[in-house]
């Protein structure tokens, strides 16, 4: 006994989730997989930019317990002999006279090393939106119809009462009207 609502609104449904179903894995490898390729090509740039060198620690500094990096001042010598020396964030525990790598840019300042997982994360956070638009837009659309199909239902209902009530009223005559 479902009525012609009803079983639109259940095709809707199953056709929309089956549309997301569909839609998802094409939107993750394709989207996903083109945001890696260009952020894996843009970060292999970048690192060749970039050199490593060994630098001696000459200072460390006060490092507050909640720090993850401890500031330091470090030396390094060109190939060329010059000495050069630049404030460091180490990221673990650092003595002075320690050696520790170092990442210089093309004009031989210190800088952050490249990241191994910046592409992988991009294109993780970029096709979680495109995933999360879809759910959006699937879901909105099955809540429209859904409120379209409530109202026509509730019109329907207040149609059929009303119809009920003229036909149960005229069956025979009220005590006050004899």
């Amino acid at each position: 006994m479902r009525r012609w609502e009803d079983r639109l609104q259940s095709v809707a449904g199953a056709l929309l989730l089956l549309l997301f179903i569909i839609v998802v894995p094409v939107a993750v490898m394709t989207i996903g997989g083109r945001v890696y390729e260009t952020e894996t090509r843009v970060a292999q740039a970048e690192a060749a930019q970039l050199h490593q060198v060994d630098a001696t620690v000459v200072e460390v500094g006060k490092t507050p317990l909640y720090a993850p990096m401890t500031p330091a001042k470090v030396t390094w010598r060109d190939p060329d002999g010059t000495t050069h020396t630049s404030d460091y964030q180490a990221t673990g525990i650092v003595k002075t006279g320690g050696t520790v790598k170092v990442w210089l840019d093309s004009a031989g300042r210190v800088t952050h090393p490249p990241s191994e997982t910046r592409a992988l994360s991009k294109a993780v956070l970029i096709t979680t939106g495109a995933v999360l638009a879809v759910l959006v837009c699937c879901g909105s659309c099955y809540a429209l119809l859904r409120r379209a199909l409530d109202r026509r239902r509730s019109r329907l209902w207040e149609t059929e009462w009303a119809t009920v009530g003229l036909t149960w009223g005229n069956h025979g005559t009220r005590p006050d009207q004899s």
